[in-house]
């Protein structure tokens, strides 16, 4: 039964969510204010109005902190399998504001974003990226530079089919943690619908739950995780094609070469969103990210750049580049 399912599925994340606590229970506690990970997820265009969650960040002390992020994503692909028929055509930017307050052991969090989708401009930078490397175009440099088409084809139906830029307010998030430990929290999160166009907002409520804990493994070295559940709404532009739930996660290492410039080596992963579908972009995606931190670039202010990279090939957006500014309001 589908009760059944569930309990069965949730028994087994539990254990996955234990062991990742055991792994990290080994090392030293850490003395970081945050969870020191990048706030990223995949930029799939088509996967974009879904609620995939990032760990907030927080302050040890009793304060506000705030945090502006921003992603530019371009994505080519093409894909066909059976009865399906997928093509992905565009740019889209991504801005984030996220505001937390911290007291005593509980966090409150709020985040709202403003998604873009457009013709861009990066389409022959990263052609010449691709050459310059001897990376595969993918059939990029076969398509004309600075389009956008957003097309899905299943089983004799079109499910997507655009190819007009668009830009709205996405889904709002609101979120509590509870600090288990000095470097560890739970967190449930609710995803609020937005009404924005289909490509930004699933109209519907999602919620989600996960655990996140980070560690000092030496004076320069912290390491750091995630691992959560979705339960999504069946709603929006992959309307009755979605699972009930999917997992999500993130694992990184935070490298100290001064106590002014870190780096920062993370991979982000979510389990299969959308069902019966055999396309690489609707299967389970692994992005790794790489970045750059300046811890107090001025004031109270830090600074981290980045760009993330598809592990698996045709599984996400080819490149994201990304920034974000954040500061506690003692």
């Amino acid at each position: 039964s589908m009760v059944f399912t569930i309990n069965s599925f949730l028994q087994h994340t539990l254990k996955k969510l234990f062991i990742l606590s055991f792994l990290f229970s080994g090392f030293n506690t850490a003395t970081a204010d945050s969870y020191p990970g990048l706030p990223t997820r995949s930029q799939n265009p088509l996967l974009q109005s879904y609620f995939i969650p990032a760990t907030p960040i927080t302050s040890s002390q009793q304060s506000w902190v705030y945090s502006h992020a921003l992603y530019f994503t371009n994505t080519y692909q093409t894909d066909k399998y059976a009865t399906e028929e997928l093509l992905i055509d565009v740019e889209n930017t991504r801005y984030d504001f996220q505001l937390t307050y911290s007291h005593e052991l509980w966090h409150f969090n709020f985040n709202s974003s403003l998604v873009t989708n457009k013709t861009g401009f990066l389409d022959q930078t990263i052609e010449r990226w691709h050459d310059f490397f001897g990376l595969p175009q993918g059939g990029r440099d076969q398509a004309e530079n600075n389009e956008i088409n957003l097309l899905y084809h299943k089983d004799g139906l079109d499910i997507i089919n655009s190819s007009q830029p668009d830009e709205g307010l996405a889904d709002i998030q609101l979120a509590v943690g509870y600090q288990i430990n000095s470097n560890s929290q739970f967190w449930l999160a609710i995803e609020l619908p937005s009404s924005s166009s289909e490509f930004i907002s699933n109209d519907a409520t999602d919620i989600a739950a996960w655990y996140s804990t980070h560690s000092l493994s030496s004076q320069k070295l912290s390491t750091y995780g995630t691992l959560g559940i979705v339960f999504s709404a069946d709603n929006g532009i992959l309307k009755n094609q979605l699972n009930d739930n999917f997992l999500f996660g993130q694992l990184g290492l935070n490298y100290k070469i001064t106590p002014s410039y870190h780096l920062i080596l993370q991979a982000d992963f979510h389990s299969e969103i959308v069902k019966q579908s055999q396309l690489d972009a609707f299967e389970s995606s692994l992005q790794a990210q790489f970045g750059l931190r300046f811890p107090s670039l001025f004031e109270n202010h830090q600074l981290e750049l980045f760009f993330s990279e598809d592990i698996f090939p045709g599984h996400a957006p080819d490149i994201t580049f990304g920034l974000r500014v954040s500061a506690a309001l003692n």
